[in-house]
């Protein structure tokens, strides 16, 4: 395998990571790729979880926390967190503040980027990390319009 292609999405204010996360897995989603999400903690996994149930009223993302042996096995869509062992995917969306020690591991590295000054520092430093290794880095500015990216 080759090394991902890191895309960076600079957020609109008002709209929250953990939406946008949802965005992202329904647009993998509909070109049938599998998706690995990376939240900082279970809590915030499980966030999302409650989150992707709600997210679209017409259709519905197939997901499981990475907790759960009998359903992540089987799900497109697995949400995991530090400290627990990713599931294999094609697509991985960072929603942590560090870099995932198994992030080669993917083909595809989404990094939602916050407009706030601690967490765009962050991640800042995550892209001259990636930029470093000499990954394929590219740049999403959503600030002002809606994330169709």
């Amino acid at each position: 395998m080759g090394t991902p292609r890191i895309d960076f999405y600079v957020l609109p204010e008002t709209l929250p990571p953990l939406r946008f996360a949802c965005t992202m897995a329904a647009k993998a989603r509909s070109q049938n790729l599998t998706v690995h999400v990376h939240a900082a903690s279970r809590d915030d996994a499980v966030a999302l979880d409650d989150l992707l149930w709600s997210f679209s009223d017409i259709s519905f993302l197939p997901h499981a926390l990475v907790d759960d042996p009998d359903h992540a096995a089987r799900c497109p869509i697995v949400l995991g967190w530090e400290g627990a062992r990713p599931a294999r995917a094609a697509v991985l969306i960072n929603l942590s503040e560090a870099i995932p020690d198994f992030v080669a591991e993917f083909e595809r590295v989404v990094e939602p980027v916050q407009p706030l000054p601690g967490p765009r520092a962050r991640a800042r430093d995550r892209y001259r990390t990636y930029r470093e290794r000499g990954w394929e880095l590219y740049h999403h500015d959503l600030e002002g319009r809606e994330a169709s990216a």
